[in-house]
């Protein structure tokens, strides 16, 4: 019985040091998005002052019943560790059938000469969206860590209670 324990105790320790080393590279893409996202906000702060502030705005955005789509496919794969169903997120371009109209890109709302700062701004934007599917899977995977956690403080507490009362 003494034996189990043991590695009942050393699997809990597994699991502590991989929820720290999940949470410090959660933090890790925490800080990385939001320096990508200044720098997005940032560079579109520039071309609204290059073009002026009414020609980059709300007001270019389609609201009519034009045809608006997702540029990125979101897909997600359940897995299922210990009896519990842990989501999976990936993130893609979205391919074009033949059959569909080619999408358009949404910066050329903006005209057709737009500033190389709306260009970084849309591409720091698109880096975010993958540093988010990036941290959604990270969080899911510390969540299975703390739920293996506490079936193991459980069942250490089980153990350790019939332990004691066989002694």
């Amino acid at each position: 019985m003494h034996e189990s324990i043991d590695g009942i105790c050393k699997a809990i320790d597994e699991n502590l040091l991989r929820n720290l080393e999940l949470m410090q590279e959660k933090i890790d893409i925490d800080v990385q998005m939001e320096r990508i996202l200044r720098d997005g906000y940032i560079e579109l702060a520039k071309a609204k002052y290059i073009r002026g502030k009414e020609s980059i705005s709300v007001l270019q955005v389609p609201v009519d019943n034009e045809r608006v789509v997702t540029l990125f496919e979101l897909e997600t794969k359940l897995t299922e560790e210990t009896g519990k169903i842990v989501p999976n997120f990936d993130i893609s371009l979205k391919r074009l059938d033949k059959s569909e109209d080619e999408i358009q890109d949404p910066i050329k709302w903006f005209g057709v000469l737009v500033p190389q700062s709306l260009r970084i701004a849309q591409k720091r934007f698109q880096e975010s969206l993958y540093l988010i599917v990036r941290a959604a899977n990270i969080q899911a995977e510390i969540a299975s860590v703390v739920d293996k956690l506490q079936s193991l403080y459980f069942l250490k507490q089980t153990s350790c209670s019939t332990n004691d009362t066989k002694i």
